[in-house]
C-alpha cells in the first residue's frame, strides 16, 4: 500500500514467538493455527492504540487523520460526514473561507466529548463533537418548516440551496442532511461550480432505495474504495451516508447571516483488526515494532497450556505496560503549543463577580 507506515506483518510477529520453546505451544492449535495469533493481534493492537485501565492513551501522530471537511450552513448544529474509521476527534479548526483579505481568518475549536441540541447562536462555532450519524438532527424532504424540530426549511418542491463555497455570507439554505421515510441519511453534496442547486417537484425518496455507502473497513481503516449510492433531484445531488458513521456537532449554531467557516476536523482512526496472517502492523510504523511485539509475547504467555508458563503473563504483561509508557514518552520530546497563559501581569487579581460568558461571547474576556 502507497506511503503505508509498516511492512511488518502478523506473521512476522508470530514466527518470532514462536521460535520461543514457551511461546510456541500458544500458537499451534492444529486447523486453527492463525486463529490464536490474530486474537493475540487484535488484543494488543487495541491496548496499543486506545490504553486500558493501566495504560494511558496517546493520540499517536502516525494514526492520526484529517477529516472531511463540512462548510457551515445557517442555523444548522449538525453535519453528516461520508466517513466510517474515526476512532476520536483531537483537534479542530474553521477558516472563513470566503475572506478576501490575507492572511484568512482562523478559528481553533474546542473539541468536546458530547455537545447539548442549542439555538444559541453566534458568528464564531467554538465547541465540536463527533456523533453517530444516526443520532444527529436531520430535516425530512417536503416537511413544513413549521413542522420541522430545528426550524430550518426542508428541502422540496423547487427548494433553492446556495453553493457556502464563494458566497459573501452564509446563505439561509435548507437543512443539507435529510432521513427518508425509510430511515435513510442523505447528504446535499455540491457539484464542482455549482453555484445553486434546485430540488425537483417530486420528492425522489418515495421508494426505498436500498443505498450503498462506505462502511468500516478493519483490516484497514484509513482508507475504503466504496461508491456511495447517489440521486439526483432536480438539480441537487443527494449522497448516501452510513447511518453507523461519523458525523458532526457544533456549537453554538452558526448565525442565520454571517461569514462561512470551513471547518477541518482531524480525529484518530479507529483501531484495525486483523483478518490475515499477512496483515501488517498497519498503522503502527516499522521502528515502534518493539512496543507491539512486547505485548504479543506477553499474551502468548497468556494462553500457555502450561500452568508455570502462564505465569510468566503478569510480569510480561507489566513490562508490555512499561514498553507502552515508554512509547508514549517518545511521542511527548517535542514542546507542546497547548496551554493557559496570563493576559496580563494581575494573574493574583479576584477575576470577575459574575459569569462573563453569552451566547455572542462564548469566551468571556479570555480570547482576544
Amino acid at each position: 500500500m502507497p506511503g503505508a507506515n509498516s511492512n511488518i506483518t502478523l506473521q512476522d510477529i508470530s514466527d518470532q514467538a514462536s521460535s520461543f520453546g514457551d511461546l510456541a505451544p500458544s500458537l499451534a492449535t492444529g486447523g486453527y493455527s492463525t486463529q490464536p495469533a490474530q486474537s493475540i493481534g487484535n488484543d494488543v493492537m487495541t491496548a496499543l492504540l486506545l490504553g486500558n485501565g493501566d495504560g494511558m492513551p496517546f493520540n499517536w501522530k502516525w494514526n492520526s487523520l484529517n477529516l472531511p471537511t463540512f462548510y457551515t450552513i445557517s442555523l444548522q448544529q449538525d453535519y453528516l460526514a461520508p466517513i466510517a474509521n474515526l476512532g476520536w476527534l483531537e483537534s479542530s479548526w474553521a477558516i472563513n473561507i470566503n475572506q478576501t483579505s490575507n492572511p484568512k481568518q482562523k478559528l481553533y475549536q474546542e473539541v468536546h466529548r458530547a455537545l447539548e441540541v442549542t439555538y444559541d447562536q453566534t458568528g464564531y462555532p467554538g465547541k465540536i463533537c463527533w456523533m453517530q450519524n444516526d443520532q444527529l438532527q436531520t430535516g425530512t424532504w417536503g416537511q413544513t418548516q413549521l413542522q420541522s424540530p430545528s426550524g430550518q426549511t426542508n428541502p422540496g418542491p423547487g427548494v433553492v440551496y446556495t453553493n457556502p463555497a464563494g458566497a459573501p455570507q452564509n446563505p439561509t439554505n435548507p437543512s443539507t442532511c435529510i432521513r427518508d421515510a425509510f430511515g435513510n441519511l442523505w447528504l446535499v453534496t455540491f457539484q464542482p461550480g455549482q453555484v445553486t442547486a434546485t430540488c425537483g417537484s417530486t420528492n425522489p425518496f418515495l421508494t426505498n432505495l436500498v443505498p450503498v455507502y462506505p462502511v468500516y473497513q478493519a483490516g484497514n481503516p484509513s482508507v475504503s474504495a466504496t461508491v456511495a449510492t447517489t440521486v439526483t433531484d432536480g438539480t441537487v445531488v443527494w449522497t448516501a451516508i452510513n447511518p453507523k458513521g461519523q458525523g458532526f456537532r457544533l456549537n453554538p449554531i452558526p448565525p442565520q447571516t454571517g461569514v462561512v467557516w470551513l471547518v477541518n476536523p482531524v480525529g484518530q482512526m479507529r483501531v484495525p483488526r486483523f483478518s490475515s496472517m499477512q496483515q501488517t502492523l498497519e498503522p503502527i510504523p516499522d521502528d515502534w515494532e518493539k512496543y507491539f511485539k512486547d505485548g504479543f509475547f506477553a499474551q502468548c504467555y497468556r494462553r500457555s497450556p502450561d500452568p508455570k508458563v502462564r505465569k510468566k503473563f503478569e510480569d510480561e504483561w507489566a513490562l508490555f505496560l512499561k514498553s507502552l509508557d515508554n512509547a508514549v514518552k517518545q511521542g511527548q520530546r517535542e514542546m507542546d503549543d497547548f496551554g493557559f497563559y496570563p493576559g496580563n501581569p494581575g494573574v493574583m487579581d479576584t477575576g470577575w463577580a459574575v459569569n462573563p460568558t453569552r451566547p455572542d461571547w462564548p469566551y468571556g474576556p479570555w480570547v482576544g
